[in-house]
C-alpha cells in the first residue's frame, strides 16, 4: 500500500479501461492526469467535475517524467511498453503486468479499514470476487469501529502508561464486543479517561 495523496498520478489512455482505473484511484483522493488523443464519456464527465486533468494528445515522456505513479491502458501495446520502460517511478501496465513494477489491487474500504487483494496479475477477476466476499464479512459497522479504535489508540498514546498497560488496553479493544456494542465502546472510553 502506498499513500498517493498529493502525488502526481498519470493515466496513459482514455478508454473504458482507463475510466475504470481512474474511478478506482479517485477513491483515494487522488487528482489524476489523463493523456490520450480521445476520451471515454465518463472521463470527460470527471474532467467537468474537476476530478481529473485531461491532455488530449499522444503521450510523450514529458507527460509522465515526474509522475509518482503511471498507469498505461492504451490500445497500443508498443505505447504501453514504451511508457512502462521509460517511467521513473511506480508503473502499472494493465495489459502486461510483467512490464510494470506495481499492481493495483482490488480494494475494500470501510473508513480507515482497507483490505487489498492481489493475484499478482494472474486473475484480477478472482481478486474482485474475493474482495466482494470479504465485503460481506467486513460490513459498514467497521467504519465506526475503526474510528473508535483510532480514538482509543490516540488516548492511550497521550497518557503516561506503563508499556504493559498500553498493550493490554490496545488488545482489549479488539475484542468482538467493542465491534458489536456502541455502549461498550462508550464505557471503555470513560474507563480510559480515568487512567
Amino acid at each position: 500500500m502506498v499513500e498517493l495523496q498529493n502525488k502526481k498520478v498519470v493515466v496513459v489512455g482514455g478508454g473504458r479501461v482507463a475510466y475504470h482505473k481512474i474511478k478506482n484511484l479517485l477513491r483515494f483522493n487522488v487528482h489524476v492526469h489523463v493523456v490520450s488523443p480521445e476520451f471515454h464519456n465518463g472521463i470527460l464527465e470527471l474532467a467537468n467535475q474537476k476530478k481529473v486533468t485531461l491532455y488530449q494528445k499522444e503521450v510523450e515522456y514529458e507527460d509522465y517524467q515526474d509522475a509518482f505513479l503511471v498507469i498505461t491502458v492504451t490500445d497500443s501495446r508498443s505505447v504501453n511498453e514504451k511508457v512502462a520502460k521509460t517511467a521513473n517511478h511506480l508503473v502499472v501496465n494493465a495489459e502486461n503486468p510483467e512490464l510494470g513494477n506495481s499492481i493495483v489491487p482490488a480494494t475494500l474500504m470501510r473508513g480507515k479499514l482497507m483490505i487489498s487483494i492481489s493475484t499478482g496479475g494472474a486473475s484480477p477477476t478472482l481478486a474482485k470476487q474475493l474482495r466482494n466476499q470479504l465485503a460481506d464479512q467486513f460490513d459498514d459497522s467497521y467504519e465506526s469501529y475503526l474510528d473508535f479504535l483510532y480514538e482509543v489508540r490516540s488516548l492511550v498514546k497521550s497518557k503516561s502508561l506503563h508499556a504493559d498497560t498500553r498493550k493490554r488496553l490496545l488488545q482489549e479493544v479488539v475484542q468482538p464486543i467493542y465491534l458489536e456494542s456502541f455502549e461498550e465502546r462508550e464505557t471503555f472510553l470513560r474507563k480510559l479517561e480515568d487512567y
